[in-house]
Parts: C-alpha cells; structure tokens; sequence
C-alpha cells in the first residue's frame, strides 16, 4: 500500500467517525405506526436551514478552533436542544470533541444524533445553499440518516457535523433544527472542557512540533499543515508524513512490542512499528493523569506522533528514529502538567 494511499485512508477515517449506523426500529408494529411528526421548524427569525449561505470568510469567534476546543460536545446535547423533538438520554461522550446521544419521541421512535466538533468537511462548501445562525449549512440525507453540517471554517475545511438517525422520522428536519439551537448555544456561554494547568486540550496540534525538524525529516519543503480535527495535525512533504494526536484514554502508551524511548525532560514514550513491511512509526507517551473512569482505570491525556515515508521497511527507512526525533521537539513544546 502506498503512503499516499495510506494518508488518504486516515482522512477517510477520520471524517467519518461520525457514519455509526442506524438506530435499530422499536418493533415492526411501531415502525409500521403512523405516529405523527414531531420535529419542530426552526425558531422564528433565525437562520437554520432558511436563509442564503452567506460568502467570504467565516470570521465568528465562537466558531473558530481556538474556542472550538474547549467545548464539551455532550453538555450541547440537552433538553434544550431537543425539545419539541424527544427526550434524550444520557449522552456519550467520545474523545474531546466528539458524543453521541439517543433521543426518544411522542411516538416511542428512536433517534440517534451523533456529534462532532471540528470534523473534517470532504466535499465542496460550495453546495451550501442555505445557512444557520450566520454559517453556512450543508445537508445530506442518505436512507433513514441525515447529515447536518455548519461550516465553521472554509480553510482548512471543517464543521460543526450532526448525523441523525431516524427511523420512521424526519432525520434532515430533527437535524436541522438540533443544528440551529447547538449553534445558538455556542454564542451563550457553552460548558467548556476543565482547563488544568499543563493540558493539551486547548493547543493546536500543528503549532506543537518544530517544523524545521519535521522538514529534516521528511527531506523536503513542507506543504502547509493540515488539521485533522480539533486535536490534530498532518505535515507532508509530498508523499511522507508526520501526524499529531492528542486524546483522553485509558489504554496505556506501552503496548506489547513496543520499544522504550527517552524523549528528554523526563519524558518517556514508546517507539512501534505499526505496518509490518512500510517505513512507518509511531511514538506514544502519556503527557498526563486526568484521574480515573468508571472501570477504575487510570486516564489520561496521551500524545501520539506518527512518522510515515514513502519508501521501504521502517528498519531500511529508520523510520522509529525519525519519529523519536520529531516527538522529541513536541514533548518540548507542550505546556508541563
């Protein structure tokens, strides 16, 4: 497989974590019910879904990734957000910008709205032809599912992306209307993630590495860095890359043949190969401890750097020490917990 097929897989992936599969019916007997609608237009004098997309560039500070990052994405899933639709259950969050939640109807059909925050828009802006609060929207329905997306940035290209599961219902119109008040919730003070002193929650992924040594490594001038969601970042040089990540979990950086690394300042990650046969490599460490999930397992707030060249075997290629070379300068960046 080549890295560029490679690269362009992570992108796929990436934008769309989201496609989680339909909500299972309730019954045959309900799903053959004439149960009546109950999604709810967009409110009186607001654009969701109504009005032209606006042009030019999107300058909302509420919207742009450096606010974006701190929202919790789950407190966006209220009462509020759905009332005249169903009543929610218990959201489930997914990383840090990402929660999913089942919504229940006056007639017992089941709705599952999945939510992420600074995903990846694949496609043309361009097919926006109407706006929500001020963004352009962009719709899709496919089946019983509807993806509802606010554009919060046209470069690089990303949204505010809310797909809907909806069996027997108005997926597009439950979407549209959920879309509109989550937009109105981010210009009225929305819960933000906790902001401890040496977290990486709030950086941006593609300020955090020297790009100098990244260019060194990949031989060759970069290309502009690329976010890859709210907490994520790619540098390429043609075909090789190095990618970025930070996210919460439990799962410990040391897994089964991995090889210890010193990365300076006291750090320590663990270097693997990933693809056997590809010069590829990634270094994981720990940055911090958030505390414990409800397992008692120890979380925490990992960083992973990801080297990928475009030719031979990750021996041949030296791909491990390149990858140690790049997370080096990350683990210097980082704010100290």
């Amino acid at each position: 497989m080549s890295s560029a097929v490679r690269f362009r897989t992570v992108v796929a992936a990436v934008a769309g974590v989201l496609l989680l599969g339909s909500v299972a019916g309730c019954g045959a007997d309900l799903a053959r019910s004439n149960f009546q609608r109950t999604t709810v237009p967009p409110e009186p004098g607001a654009s969701g879904g109504t009005g032209p997309a606006p042009d030019g560039e999107i300058k909302d500070p509420a919207v742009a990734a450096k606010a974006l990052r701190m929202i919790e994405p789950c407190a966006l899933l209220s009462a509020e957000t759905f009332s005249g639709i169903g009543t929610p259950g218990e959201p489930r969050p997914s990383g840090w910008d990402r929660c999913t939640a089942d919504v229940t109807d006056a007639g017992q059909k089941k709705l599952k709205i999945s939510l992420e925050i600074g995903g990846i828009i694949i496609g043309r802006i361009e097919d926006a032809k109407t706006a929500v609060e001020g963004l352009p929207q962009l719709e899709k329905k496919d089946g019983e599912s509807c993806t509802v997306t606010a554009v919060t940035s046209k470069e690089p290209k990303s949204g505010i992306v809310l797909q809907a599961d909806y069996p027997g219902g108005d997926p597009c119109g439950a979407g549209r209307t959920a879309m509109q008040r989550l937009v109105k919730a981010l210009h009225s003070n929305p819960k933000k993630h906790p902001d401890p002193p040496g977290t990486v929650i709030g950086v941006d992924a593609c300020t955090s590495v020297d790009t100098a040594v990244v260019a060194e490594v990949l031989g060759g001038k970069l290309d502009d860095p690329s976010p890859m969601g709210l907490h994520g970042c790619a540098l390429r040089s043609r075909t090789p890359q190095v990618m970025i990540n930070f996210r919460p979990t439990s799962a410990p950086p040391e897994e089964d043949g991995s090889t210890p690394v010193d990365l300076g300042g006291g750090v320590r990650g663990f270097a693997k190969t990933r693809v056997d046969d590809e010069p590829e490599c990634t270094v994981t460490w720990r940055h911090r401890v958030i505390g414990t999930d409800e397992y008692g397992m120890e979380t925490g707030e990992q960083v992973e750097v990801d080297y990928n060249g475009a030719d031979g075997t990750a021996a041949s290629d030296g791909s491990c020490d390149k990858a140690v070379k790049v997370a080096k300068t990350v683990a210097a960046k980082l704010p100290k917990p």
